[in-house]
């Protein structure tokens, strides 16, 4: 049985609602219904539901946002597209190892997948909230595809490896909500320490982010872990209050 229904298209900063109809045909053709608007540059035209071709649906019912980082907040895993590699990702799948990746996760996962402007693709900024990267295979010279074609190849291959049962034993994850809430909480406490004084706190930070989401953390993970950061804050403030009276009696 199909799995598709966990997964989601994220469209950022679109601009073209020739490409929002066309996007939304697509999802049709194969089975996802789940779209997410973050900071839509457009309205749903006539030309929108034209290309649309009976998927107005899926553009009626669109979610939309301010904010890739708030849209994504009720997923367990989003994944970032682009024709450029970015360094910080370890590795960089391809559209249908992405789908067999995607089925080992246990049922109920909800999974985004998504895009970037026409004009520049997913920026750094977008990207710190990504945890996976897919590139779709094109000739070095001319790696541009459209925003459609992109969403449709990516479609297709998650339609085809979504319909089987994983070949062995699935995986839960922790909502990004749970992952980004620690990511702050220990940037605290980083800053409180002063490690991230010295160095660059942003590209620090996102490397960071993407050691958590090489972890494939559940949510026993993250509660042991921000559990830990609890107790490094109460030690470090206990400390300090008690070199604070030493410091106080010796000048007695």
């Amino acid at each position: 049985m199909s799995d598709l229904g966990r997964i989601a298209i994220v469209l950022v900063e679109t601009s073209s609602p020739g490409n929002l109809g066309s996007v939304a045909r697509v999802m049709k053709n194969m089975g996802l219904d789940r779209l997410v608007l973050v900071d839509c540059q457009t309205d749903l035209t006539q030309e929108a539901r034209q290309r649309a071709r009976g998927a107005d649906d899926l553009l009626e019912t669109a979610v939309r946002a301010n904010g890739l980082g708030p849209a994504l907040e009720s997923f367990h895993l989003s994944v970032a597209t682009g024709s450029r590699q970015a360094r910080w990702f370890e590795r960089c799948l391809q559209p249908r190892e992405m789908a067999t990746e995607l089925n080992a996760l246990a049922p109920g996962h909800e999974v985004a997948i998504v895009f970037g402007p026409e004009r520049t693709g997913l920026t750094n900024e977008h990207l710190q909230y990504c945890h996976w990267q897919v590139r779709i295979p094109t000739v070095p010279g001319f790696p541009s595809l459209n925003l459609a074609h992109a969403v449709a190849i990516v479609a297709y291959e998650l339609s085809q490896g979504l319909s089987t049962p994983p070949s062995k034993g699935v995986r839960s994850l922790a909502e990004l909500s749970q992952i980004e809430a620690f990511s702050r909480d220990l940037e605290e406490c980083l800053k409180e320490i002063q490690f991230l004084k010295k160095q660059n706190p942003r590209e620090v930070m996102m490397t960071l982010r993407q050691m958590l989401a090489r972890a494939s953390l559940d949510d026993r993970d993250i509660r042991i872990l921000r559990g830990i950061l609890r107790q490094w804050k109460w030690y470090a403030r206990s400390r300090g209050i008690r070199e604070g009276t030493r410091r106080t009696t010796k000048g007695h």
